[in-house]
């Protein structure tokens, strides 16, 4: 049994084409543009709070980081990707249940401090510059078509990476309970696009290193 196992490789578990998912991607941005214009302007609102120290601008970013968890869980994972992907289903609980904690991280952000750390604030923020600014643009280094590039608020790894950059920037507790789903979307998707040999899996695997990296800045 162990030796058959052996044979098996990551895309064995796929349940479908890098052409069918990467399709869908299209299809769904060009049904939602420029909505996606929208999103872009909440995560730089998001950055600037994060480089604030006002506790109502750091709820407002974790109001924002909801709404986007919500929208790309409804639209994204449940409407169209588990169309190909019956996993899904279980990826859009999950998504929904991020969403819950970032509002009720709102009580928390109205009194805690920023983390004393400048370094961990100054990688947090370049995490999310990292997560809005370059997923545009990895199919364009992975030598896909323009169209099946990614965003935050619309696709969900910009949007995992944008988060965890805010949180570990600006949330200096309970972060056990906000980090774990962000991460382990990540690491999900790094393997699924290493199982389609697309080239942007590395982008995910950089998201989740540079995120324990800027915890164990914190010690």
């Amino acid at each position: 049994m162990m030796a058959e196992w052996a044979t098996y490789t990551l895309a064995d578990f796929l349940m479908f084409s890098p052409r069918v998912y990467f399709r869908l991607v299209e299809r769904y941005n060009q049904g939602l543009w420029p909505f996606q214009l929208v999103f872009i302007a909440g995560a730089l609102a998001v950055l600037f709070a994060t480089a604030t120290d006002g506790r109502r601008a750091r709820a407002a970013a974790m109001a924002t980081l909801s709404v986007a968890w919500f929208f790309c869980a409804w639209q994204f994972l449940w409407l169209r990707y588990s169309t190909i992907n019956w996993a899904m289903s279980y990826g859009t609980a999950a998504f929904m249940l991020q969403s819950g904690l970032l509002l009720l991280a709102i009580l928390w952000t109205d009194r805690a401090a920023l983390p004393a750390n400048s370094l961990r604030r100054r990688g947090g923020i370049g995490l999310m510059v990292f997560g809005l600014l370059a997923y545009p643009f990895l199919p364009l280094i992975a030598g896909r078509a323009p169209a099946s590039a990614e965003s935050f608020g619309t696709m969900p790894d910009p949007t995992a990476a944008v988060t965890l950059g805010a949180l570990v920037a600006f949330l200096s507790q309970k972060l056990w309970l906000l980090l774990p789903i962000p991460l382990l979307w990540c690491a999900f998707s790094a393997l699924t696009l290493l199982a389609m040999e697309d080239f942007g899996a590395w982008a995910p695997f950089v998201v989740i290193l540079t995120t324990f990296a800027l915890l164990l800045v914190r010690r």
